[in-house]
C-alpha cells in the first residue's frame, strides 16, 4: 500500500498549501521511481506508531518519509503532473518545442500542427506510457466551417523560428540507396560477381542539418552536411582475418526545401574509393586496382502518398572524375513503403524499399535494390530509426572499385538513422 503525500502534510502541517506541497514532492519520486517495497512497508510502521497531532516528534520523522520517497498514486494521475510529463517527453525526445499538451482528467490533447515533423505513432505510445494517461488525442486543424461557427479572434499566423542544428530532416532518408550514409552492419552472400562468395559490410555516416528557416510557399529550406564510409570485409578470407575488400569515403553538402509532402535536395558531393591493402597482398591473383573518384552535383525529388507510401528520383552530373574517361550522368528511381499500422503491440512496423539507379559509367545498366523488414518503434528512441532489413542487389556493383562489374547479392543488415 503507497502512502499518500497529500494526507501527511494535511495532517502535520495544516496551514501549508497541501496541494502544492504534495505535488512538488510526489511528482518527482513518481518519476525517479526511488520508493522500494522496504521503504513503503517501514514508512507505514512510522505512520502508527505517531498516528497523532500531539506527538511532536512526528515532524521529525516526517523528513524520514521524504527521503524514503513515499509515492502516491493519485497525485501520479493529477492532470498537471501529467501535461509537465508530457512536454518533457515531446521537447526533449522529438525534438517538438512547439507542442503544448492540455489534459483534462487524463486525457491528452495535442495540436496536430505542432507535431508536423514528429513521428505520431511513436509520440502517442511515449506519451500512453505516462503514469495516469487516459488516452491521446491529436487535434487536426479546424476547417473554415468550424471558423465560422466558433467565430474566434484573428491571430498571426505562426512563423518558423530559425534554427541551428535541427533535430529532423527536411528529407528522409532513401533507405534502400545502397550510397545514403547511415549506420549498418550486413552479412552478405555473393551469388555473381567478382567479390568474395561471403562478406560483411560496416558503414558509418550520417547527413546532419546545420541550419534551417522558412521558405517560400510555406515551406522549410535547411543547409546539411553528409559524410559516410562505406567499407567492404571478406569474412571467408584464406588469411583467417577479415580482409578489407573495398572502402568508399563521401562527403557532401546538401540544399534542402520542404513544404508539406513534397521536398527535395540540391547537392554536391566527392566520392574516392580504395582498395584494401589485405585484399591486394592475399589475392591468387594479380589484382589491377582503380583509382576511382569524382565529384557529382545532383538533384534529387520526393514526394510522400497516402498510406505510408512514398516515391523519389532525380538526375546527376559528374565531374573531376578519374579516370578520365569515366562517364559523367546519373539517374535514379525509388519508391517506400512504411505500414501506417505496427504488429506486436506497436513494438514494430513492415517497412519495403526499392531503389533503381543507372549511371553512364556502367554503360546505363540498372542496379536495383530492394530491401524488407522491421522498423523497431520503441518510443524512447524518438525519432531516431533501427531497422532489421534483409535485401536483394542484382547490376553494377556499388563498391567503387568494382564499378564495371555486374553483381548479385542477398543479405540481412542492422540499420540505424540517427
Amino acid at each position: 500500500m503507497l502512502i499518500n503525500m497529500e494526507n501527511i502534510f494535511r495532517f502535520y502541517l495544516p496551514k501549508f498549501n497541501v496541494k502544492r506541497s504534495a505535488t512538488q514532492f510526489n511528482t518527482r519520486f513518481v518519476k525517479e521511481n526511488w520508493l522500494n517495497p522496504f521503504s513503503q512497508v517501514f514508512c507505514q510502521l512510522l505512520f502508527s506508531a505517531f498516528s497523532t497531532r500531539k506527538v511532536a516528534a512526528g515532524g521529525g520523522f516526517l523528513v524520514l518519509f521524504f527521503f524514503f520517497g513515499a509515492v502516491s498514486p493519485t497525485i501520479a494521475s493529477d492532470d498537471s503532473y501529467i501535461a509537465g510529463y508530457a512536454t518533457a517527453i515531446l521537447q526533449r525526445e522529438f525534438a517538438a518545442t512547439q507542442a503544448i499538451p492540455q489534459v483534462v482528467n487524463g486525457v491528452v490533447m495535442i495540436d496536430a500542427g505542432s507535431l508536423s515533423q514528429v513521428d505520431r505513432t511513436k509520440a502517442t505510445l511515449a506519451l500512453e506510457s505516462i503514469p495516469g494517461v487516459a488516452r491521446v488525442e491529436i487535434k487536426e486543424e479546424k476547417t473554415a466551417t468550424d471558423a465560422l461557427v466558433l467565430a474566434p479572434s484573428p491571430k498571426e499566423p505562426t512563423k518558423l523560428v530559425s534554427k541551428f542544428l535541427p533535430r529532423d530532416l527536411l528529407v528522409a532518408p532513401f533507405h534502400a540507396d545502397p550510397r545514403w550514409p547511415h549506420f549498418s552492419i550486413l552479412a552478405r552472400r555473393v551469388e555473381q560477381g567478382q567479390e568474395p562468395k561471403d562478406t560483411g559490410s560496416a558503414n558509418f555516416g550520417e547527413t546532419w542539418s546545420l541550419y534551417r528557416n522558412a521558405a517560400p510557399s510555406g515551406g522549410q529550406w535547411e543547409i546539411a552536411i553528409q559524410t559516410a564510409v562505406f567499407s567492404m570485409f571478406n569474412v571467408t578470407a584464406l588469411s583467417g582475418s577479415k580482409d578489407l575488400i573495398n572502402a568508399d569515403y563521401t562527403v557532401g553538402l546538401l540544399a534542402c526545401y520542404r513544404s508539406g509532402a513534397f521536398s527535395g535536395f540540391l547537392r554536391f558531393h566527392h566520392q574516392s574509393s580504395h582498395l584494401g591493402d589485405e585484399y591486394i597482398l592475399n589475392s591468387q591473383t594479380p589484382v589491377k586496382r582503380v583509382n576511382l573518384s569524382f565529384e557529382e552535383l545532383d538533384l534529387k525529388l520526393s514526394y510522400e502518398l497516402a498510406n505510408g507510401f512514398r516515391v523519389y528520383g532525380g538526375v546527376g552530373r559528374l565531374r573531376n572524375v578519374d579516370p578520365k574517361n569515366l562517364g559523367l550522368g546519373t539517374r535514379q528511381l525509388g519508391a517506400e513503403f512504411e505500414s501506417p499500422r505496427t504488429l506486436w503491440g506497436g513494438k514494430v512496423r513492415p517497412v519495403a524499399y526499392w531503389d533503381a539507379q543507372a549511371n553512364e559509367r556502367s554503360h546505363w545498366k540498372v542496379a536495383s535494390t530492394i530491401m524488407a523488414g522491421f522498423q523497431f518503434e520503441d518510443a524512447r528512441i524518438g525519432d531516431r530509426k533501427v531497422q532489421l532489413l534483409a535485401e536483394y542487389f542484382s547490376g553494377p556493383s556499388p563498391n567503387g572499385q568494382f564499378f564495371i562489374r555486374n553483381t548479385r547479392w542477398f543479405g540481412l543488415g542492422l540499420h540505424m538513422y540517427y
